[in-house]
């Protein structure tokens, strides 16, 4: 516990202690001109208020700033759900350090607090339980203030961020705001996408005006459905969406072998796809797809604006959406149930987790470090 002079002169020190005194005194200076504003009226009319007229607007402007500082700027949430490393720690603390600035408060969800003991939790209570502190701060942050907005500052695996999108939409948020790190300086922290139910409406032609030019196909094109001829019939219901945003050469074969075989391997030299279908055994097979259905962009990177992003988010959420349809009526599937490949930034991951809510689709999740991993016994 400080001493009270040391908390007081952090209090002035402060946003909203610097606005409280402004507060203070331009209410005083302002309310303390006004008797002779009228004194002036009564002796000699208009012509000579005018100084003080616009020293009262003056002391008015500057109640009007302590205002701005002093009101609620919503409050962020900064989620750590990497592995606890030294270049992830860093990107923690200035993802930290911009929730600070731009909210009246921020809580952190460290690495450490997702590992009890050191050990990861399972994906699934790992997810639950950010998203049970999500709602928790927010619930507390809106009791006390009632105003104000709720921002994600989330680091995480794309996989992981497409599940905490999902579990976030089962709760009672009308909206939450992600924020995340702008790919064109790596430093600077943006914004990325708003979770909301106004993403699940169409596309409007400004929307696919933004994002027509980085889509080998544009947005309302009718999927192109590749069948597996070799997939079980068992599994033939299931299709694969693979999603392509940012540049990775490979991606698009890995996945379609992967979605094919059901194997993470690479059938030509048995080196890692980097895909896995279970994180805590990386070799395991998963069940493969009867066909799969791919959303490729052109190489570059997608603008850092909110508007591409949430429109991205949308046309992801449409093509799955149609694909589907079409799926099921060319296999003749009472249900189709799906897998999702892709690499888009952390917020579009985000909201389109948030989107396919109620899809019965999981995601294949991708690790950089097993990438051309050689087989078994095998040096690299």
């Amino acid at each position: 516990m400080h001493p009270w002079y040391v908390q007081l002169v952090r209090l002035v020190r402060s946003r909203e202690g610097l606005g409280a005194i402004l507060i203070f005194a331009g209410s005083a200076a302002a309310f303390g001109v006004v008797p002779n504003i009228v004194e002036k009226m009564m002796e000699s009319g208009w012509g000579h208020v005018v100084v003080f007229l616009l020293f009262f607007v003056a002391m008015t402007a500057v109640v009007t700033v302590g205002w701005i500082l002093r009101r609620e700027r919503g409050v962020g949430i900064v989620i750590g759900l990497f592995p606890q490393q030294n270049l992830q720690d860093t990107r923690l603390r200035t993802m930290a350090a911009a929730s600070n600035k731009n909210h009246s408060s921020t809580l952190v969800i460290e690495p450490k607090v997702l590992r009890p003991d050191g050990e990861a939790l399972p994906a699934a209570a790992r997810i639950d339980l950010v998203a049970n502190l999500i709602d928790a701060r927010a619930e507390e942050y809106r009791a006390n203030s009632g105003d104000g907005a709720v921002i994600l500052y989330p680091l995480a695996p794309i996989g992981d961020g497409f599940l905490l999108g999902r579990r976030l939409a089962a709760d009672a948020h009308q909206s939450l705001s992600v924020m995340h790190y702008s790919r064109a300086d790596e430093e600077t922290v943006v914004e990325g996408v708003t979770l909301s139910n106004r993403l699940r409406n169409s596309l409007y032609p400004a929307q696919r005006a933004a994002i027509t030019p980085y889509l080998t196909e544009p947005p309302g094109s009718a999927p192109r459905i590749v069948e597996h001829p070799g997939c079980p019939p068992e599994h033939r219901h299931r299709l694969a969406l693979i999603v392509r945003v940012a540049d990775a050469p490979s991606m698009l074969d890995d996945a379609k072998s992967v979605a094919a075989t059901g194997r993470v391997r690479r059938p030509t030299n048995d080196t890692h796809t980097g895909y896995v279908f279970d994180p805590e055994d990386i070799e395991a097979c998963g069940p493969p797809c009867g066909a799969h259905v791919v959303l490729d962009t052109v190489r570059g990177d997608l603008p850092d604006t909110p508007e591409v992003f949430q429109a991205m988010a949308t046309h992801i959420y449409e093509t799955w959406l149609n694909a589907c349809a079409a799926w099921k009526t060319r296999s003749g599937a009472d249900h189709v149930e799906g897998q999702l490949f892709m690499n888009p930034p952390l917020p579009i991951a985000m909201a389109v987790g948030w989107l396919m809510r109620h899809a019965d689709v999981s995601v294949v999740h991708h690790l950089p470090r097993l990438l051309n991993k050689p087989p078994i016994g095998v040096r690299s």
